[in-house]
């Protein structure tokens, strides 16, 4: 008899932690999107700048970089890979010409607009 309870209160506390976890996981992925979010309307922020001013886009790479990395539920892997590979193909070259500043600000604004859609249906 008492070690059936022991046995139940195992049981109960094993998936009282996969539960806690799944949901520190959510918060902890809402809040990575949220960041990135952040980081994104900051970089859409600086194409308004005087084209005298150089974009030095290194700092941007390296920060969304690693919130894409860090997210680990399988429902966002889609939007993190979509930001790795905005923040790789755009990021990288340091300072970009002008010619490309367009180009980027429409994507930042795309990429801006999906995470917004995902953070939505996220805080449901």
């Amino acid at each position: 008899m008492i070690g059936d309870i022991k046995i139940i209160e195992s049981i109960v506390q094993f998936f009282s932690r996969i539960f806690r976890s799944k949901k520190e996981r959510k918060k902890k992925d809402i809040s990575l999107l949220h960041e990135t979010h952040d980081l994104l309307k900051e970089l859409e922020s600086t194409w308004t700048l005087p084209s005298t001013k150089t974009r030095d886009l290194v700092d941007y790479t390296n920060l969304l970089l690693e919130k894409s990395a860090c997210i680990r539920r399988r429902k966002n892997k889609a939007i993190a890979r979509e930001v790795r590979s905005f923040a790789q193909r755009n990021c990288y070259a340091g300072a970009l010409p002008l010619s490309e500043s367009k180009r980027i600000l429409k994507e930042t604004q795309d990429l801006i607009m999906k995470i917004e859609e995902k953070l939505e249906t996220a805080t449901k």
